[in-house]
């Protein structure tokens, strides 16, 4: 091999850069804190890294939606908690009202009151969220979900029936607000709960009271009741029979029920476990409904704004001296009761149901922050620095670039020349 001057030159400078360029990797290393300054350094932790990196982001952005979820269901529990004394106090003054001792002014008087609180409820039903947008309009934020036409004087429901869902975590989905439908046009579910109804064609002071239900199961299949007062003409003489229709799962049965129009008050046995009660005088014709409120989900009529804009118009109109009209107000009380018991029961439920979601958001929540400490771990362990390993190397490599520069100060001061002299 020919050893020449270019080439002690060439070797000498080749080692101080090599020396040089392993010196600021490691300041490098050390200004920033990282062990790795390029993927080069190890490929395998670089693309653990990377991935790991991912799954920290995503988890930062899971607990974002997480705190969005938490505020928001956070603002509908406050308003049903304002939302449950105002339908629990209209049930309190429904009872009032079907006091006997009093007057059309004092009804008239009562009716203002009612109207307060539906007003106060429907106020309620509208709330918005910090954003601005309707809590219960479903995914129609900016739509009012329940609006009064001036028409009819009907609260009508004008949001849908879409959930708000929001990513709480990579496999869980959550509601974070709930639908006005849910909300105030449907009963509890799972419930069996009929709504009673008198016609306003009676000419009768009849009056349909409470309805028993010994056998849940078959009575659920049961959609509508509608009962009839009618004359058997098949007996000799003829007697007083209540015609009763049962709109169940195979079809329309009819059946004819003894009734004793003596008795201040009668219980009908309907068939399918369920009876109701009956008082007052019956004329001919006079016809009574039964409807099942799981058969009438979404129907406008389980609306607690309509129900209470009933109450009014029931309360307003002048009963005193006439029986008849007395016996179509207190129809209309007894369906209001039952069906703001019904309301009460669901809206509990709803706020049951929007605390047990935020308590699972928070258990997510929790294992969303275990699992970001490990990730942030995992990142530490692969990517930081340590540092007394590097203050070590820093000074090794310090070293090693001196004596590379003393080593190529000897070989610049030495050439073949020199060395023939000295020979």
């Amino acid at each position: 091999m020919r050893i020449s001057s270019a080439l002690y030159f060439q070797t000498g400078l080749n080692s101080i850069n090599k020396q040089q360029s392993d010196l600021v990797h490691t300041f490098q290393q050390l200004g920033s804190g990282k062990r790795m300054i390029t993927a080069a350094d190890d490929p395998l932790a670089a693309a653990q890294t990377i991935t790991l990196g991912q799954s920290q982001s995503m988890n930062l952005r899971f607990a974002e939606n997480r705190h969005v979820a938490l505020r928001n269901l956070g603002e509908e529990e406050n308003v049903l908690m304002s939302m449950i004394p105002q339908v629990n106090g209209a049930k309190t003054r429904l009872i009032e009202a079907t006091n006997g001792t009093l007057s059309d002014a004092d009804r008239t008087i009562l009716a203002g009151v009612f109207e307060e609180m539906r007003d106060s409820i429907a106020n309620l039903a509208n709330s918005k969220d910090a954003n601005g947008q309707y809590i219960f309009s479903g995914s129609k934020g900016s739509t009012a979900p329940f609006v009064l036409d001036d028409v009819t004087g009907r609260y009508e429901y004008k949001g849908d029936h879409v959930e708000r869902l929001v990513q709480v975590d990579q496999t869980r989905r959550l509601p974070g607000s709930d639908n006005g439908a849910d909300l105030l046009l449907r009963p509890t579910p799972g419930s069996t709960t009929f709504l009673t109804s008198g016609s306003n064609a009676n000419f009768g002071s009849g009056i349909i009271g409470g309805v028993n239900i010994t056998d849940p199961n078959t009575a659920a299949t049961i959609s509508k009741y509608e009962l009839t007062y009618v004359e058997d003409a098949t007996t000799n003489p003829p007697t007083e029979k209540i015609q009763v229709l049962e709109y169940g799962p195979t079809g329309v049965t009819t059946t004819l029920v003894p009734y004793d129009p003596s008795k201040e008050e009668s219980t009908i046995n309907l068939g399918s476990g369920v009876t109701v009660q009956l008082s007052g005088n019956l004329e001919k014709d006079d016809t009574f409904t039964l409807d099942n409120a799981q058969a009438k989900v979404g129907d406008e009529t389980l609306n607690v704004l309509n129900t209470l804009t009933d109450v009014v118009n029931a309360l307003k109109t002048p009963v005193d001296g006439d029986p008849v009209a007395k016996a179509k107000m207190h129809n209309v009380l007894n369906g209001a009761m039952q069906k703001l018991d019904m309301n009460y029961d669901n809206i509990l439920t709803v706020r049951a149901s929007v605390g047990a979601r935020m308590n699972e958001i928070e258990a997510i929540d929790s294992s969303g922050k275990l699992q970001g400490l490990h990730l942030a771990s995992e990142i530490s362990r692969l990517e930081d620095l340590d540092y007394y390993s590097a203050s070590t190397q820093l000074e090794l490599r310090t070293s090693a670039l001196e004596a590379a520069a003393l080593a190529f100060k000897k070989i610049q001061s030495t050439n073949l020349f020199a060395i023939n002299a000295r020979g």
